[in-house]
């Protein structure tokens, strides 16, 4: 027999909830016994004088989920759940698993004055007005038409590509879009060669898909040699040519065509990362090595999530004309990870011309930016730290003489939000790469004092 209990009819929360909830409760704790009949619909309606409507809803409810049963001309009963011990199990769970608070680091993300919101909002109200934009249907699972044709147009102006819009895949993260990527090789291919040092993350996908990874160590120019990539014997090679992660450097015309050269003799494939080439000081980009690519063996991975903003959560994948074929295969397994609405908008941003107009104000912004936090560095810590490399991309690259220890220099970075990535660690110097596109202007002395702090105060 169900004890009255007490509706608050003030509660947003609906009645039929209410004693939904109440009668769960009772179940769970064991105080209604497995088989117990509960009151009919009539009876419970006339104890506590509640209508019909509001019992069945709640005995409906309860039937849909499996605490009680409707055994026809018997009535209601409750379903024997006593082996699954809510209450101890539900206890254990809550002792044993404690929420992490996740971090945002004073120099992630990207400059908050860089990006114009009041465009993005007009563009936004642009796109929900037309009707010909259709975004009450799903979205193209490769990626919307209109921003595939305007990432093709940015790639081959801006960085050089020789591409079209059919090979464009869009994709939230490159993660996600080498998880297609990998999808799409996997017959022919089962083995990958990484940088080391390099892109951990990428390293982590292949992994997760059963790939034998083969770490390359970089040479003294910052890349892996073809006779280290010979050995390891991968055909497939992730490398970031154009803004070596995370040394900073630039692979040379020369080597760029002899490992064109020894990919398509070998029936390989080369994954170039491109994510902030685009971004240099000292001279003109250097054009990708997906352009100088005549054999269609460069796969070129880009995101937007540098050069305009990390939460937009918009990346793309150029995959060669050979396989193209293969992905229209399995393209139906997976769903367009990005919204629609935000492609599209991010299209008519990049149509209208805004697109260009944003790099070159970015690197004006973060041109002052690198230049201040060099020069501070330089200035507080100048015979502690070198800079090794600062002339491109979205973060520097260092070397400081400390005898302090790696993982207290690690725990400490954690601490005062800094994102600091240790490359190497040799006796009493520390070689690291340090981005610096998210750190206000202002706060830049401020800054290198917190990184003097972690890398030489115990």
């Amino acid at each position: 027999m169900i004890i009255s209990p007490v509706f608050d009819k003030k509660s947003k929360m609906p009645i039929y909830i209410q004693l939904y909830e109440y009668i769960k409760s009772e179940i769970t704790s064991g105080l209604l016994k497995p088989d117990s009949k509960l009151p009919s619909i009539r009876e419970a309606s006339s104890t506590l004088n509640l209508s019909k409507t509001t019992i069945e809803n709640a005995y409906y409810q309860l039937v849909a989920e499996g605490y009680i049963e409707n055994l026809p001309k018997k009535g209601y009963f409750v379903c024997n759940l006593s082996e699954y011990s809510f209450e101890k199990k539900l206890s254990i769970i809550k002792s044993n698993v404690e929420e992490k608070e996740e971090t945002i680091y004073l120099n992630d993300g990207v400059d908050i004055e860089s990006f114009d919101i009041s465009i993005w909002k007009r563009l936004y109200n642009k796109v929900i007005s037309d009707r010909s934009s259709n975004i009450y249907n799903n979205g193209s699972i490769q990626g919307e038409k209109l921003l595939r044709e305007e990432i093709s147009n940015f790639v081959n102006t801006m960085r050089g590509a020789n591409t079209t819009s059919e090979q464009v895949i869009v994709g939230a993260g490159g993660q996600y879009l080498l998880g297609i990527l990998i999808g799409i090789i996997k017959k022919n291919y089962n083995s990958a060669a990484v940088e080391k040092p390099g892109y951990e993350k990428a390293q982590f996908i292949f992994e997760d898909y059963s790939f034998d990874v083969k770490h390359i160590e970089v040479s003294d120019n910052g890349f892996p040699p073809i006779s280290e990539l010979k050995k390891s014997n991968a055909k497939v090679l992730y490398i970031s040519p154009s803004h070596q992660y995370p040394l900073g450097n630039v692979m040379p015309v020369n080597k760029r065509m002899e490992l064109l050269d020894y990919t398509y003799k070998n029936d390989g494939l080369i994954i170039e990362d491109d994510y902030d080439a685009i971004i240099r000081y000292d001279a003109m980009p250097v054009p990708c090595l997906q352009g100088l690519d005549k054999h269609d063996c460069v796969i070129y991975l880009g995101s937007f999530s540098k050069m305009l903003l990390p939460s937009l959560r918009i990346s793309f994948i150029i995959i060669p004309k050979k396989l193209l074929n293969r992905y229209y295969e399995i393209k139906d397994k997976y769903t367009q990870s990005t919204s629609k609405l935000d492609q599209l908008v991010l299209a008519n941003f990049m149509k209208e011309g805004y697109m260009v107009k944003h790099i070159r104000k970015i690197k004006r912004i973060y041109r002052k930016k690198n230049l201040m936090l060099t020069n501070s560095i330089l200035k507080k810590f100048k015979n502690k730290i070198d800079i090794i490399n600062s002339n491109s991309g979205l973060h520097i690259v260092c070397e400081a003489k400390t005898n302090k220890d790696e993982e207290k220099i690690i725990k400490d970075c954690f601490n005062n939000k800094l994102l600091l990535n240790i490359i190497s660690k040799k006796e009493n110097k520390i070689l690291f790469s340090l981005s610096y596109s998210g750190i206000d202007l202002n706060k830049i002395s401020e800054f290198t004092d917190i990184l003097g702090k972690v890398l030489f105060e115990n």
